[in-house]
């Protein structure tokens, strides 16, 4: 399902329907999803800007609900919903989380954390209505076809700048193949109602960097800068107090503000032995995964020598 605006470079070449539709309005979704077997949800923003708040409610939260409702009106089989691992995950200790979450709050940083909660209830209300639904919640993917920089931020801000900032903390990470495979499997034969979170490997900061430098291959030797997470959050208020005097506190990439500062310095480890156990989600190496997102931003020109470089990367990434 795309909208009118939406881009379809992704899909070319692929055996697909195209139908129209958007989560703002209920009749399209009516139309889109009549006599189909499954229906995936994927579909929603990111942004950790106060500025996008009505945003993230409307189309996180209220397009959620608008799709249990024309699921359940149509007669929709199952939905398989793939939600925020980032309500589950997300410790200032280096814990391994699963579906129970982390026993602390330090992961609600920002309105979207709270919005995917949000979200997710209205799927849990569907379910409670006879919906059959699936819950599934990917970490951080790297693969191709980023195209919105939700992990390639990180990759281009190290091609571009070449000073690796190390905060405290850690990331969970996931080839985007491991995880299409398990929303097959999950539509397949997953019980009804039932919650998976989907990882890879757990790494510290400073091992995500340490990779993100060899597959760069940047130049041996480079300063880094070590960030306890006080330090981290103390940069994340500075680009947010810049962002906010040049007018520029919204947008969808990842950019640096508060909550980035903040969630930058937690740890975002993942226990995915559910899924592992009951699905066969796979954990297949992360390196490959990262070359090939690496391989795909260079044929895009998004890496420095084809194109992109610190001015561009500030222009994207700086100033939303």
């Amino acid at each position: 399902m795309v909208r009118e605006s939406s881009s379809r470079d992704l899909l070319q070449g692929l055996d697909v329907e195209f139908v129209l539709g958007d989560l703002k309005d209920a009749a399209s979704l009516e139309a889109a999803f009549r006599g189909r077997d499954w229906v995936v949800h994927q579909a929603g923003v990111l942004s950790l800007w106060e500025k996008q708040r009505e945003d993230l409610f409307q189309i996180n939260v209220l397009g959620t609900r608008r799709v249990v409702e024309a699921c359940l009106s149509v007669g929709v089989k199952r939905l398989i919903y793939a939600g925020s691992v980032g309500i589950y995950a997300g410790s200032p200790d280096p814990l391994a989380v699963d579906e129970r979450g982390a026993p602390n709050t330090a992961r609600f940083h920002s309105f979207h954390v709270t919005a995917m909660c949000l979200a997710e209830a209205e799927v849990y209300r569907g379910i409670a209505a006879g919906l059959d639904a699936v819950l599934l919640h990917p970490s951080l993917c790297l693969g191709t076809g980023d195209r919105n920089f939700h992990s390639s931020w990180a990759v281009i801000g190290l091609a571009c700048l070449r000073l690796p900032v190390i905060p405290a903390g850690g990331i969970n990470v996931v080839d985007v193949e491991d995880v299409a495979r398990t929303h097959v499997v999950a539509a397949e034969r997953a019980p009804k109602g039932s919650s998976y979170l989907l990882g890879g490997e757990n790494l510290t900061n400073e091992a995500w960097t340490s990779l993100l430098h060899e597959v760069l291959e940047l130049p041996s030797g480079l300063p880094t800068l070590r960030l306890p997470g006080r330090a981290m959050r103390a940069l994340g208020d500075v680009g947010e107090w810049v962002a906010k005097a040049r007018g520029v506190d919204h947008g969808n990439y990842v950019t640096l503000n508060h909550a980035l500062g903040q969630a930058m310095s937690l740890y975002w480890w993942i226990d995915d032995g559910k899924a592992q156990a009951e699905l066969g989600h796979a954990h297949t190496p992360i390196r490959p995964a990262l070359e090939r997102q690496v391989a795909w931003l260079g044929e895009r020109g998004l890496l420095p020598g084809k194109g992109f470089g610190f001015r561009e990367f500030a222009q994207t990434f700086l100033t939303p």
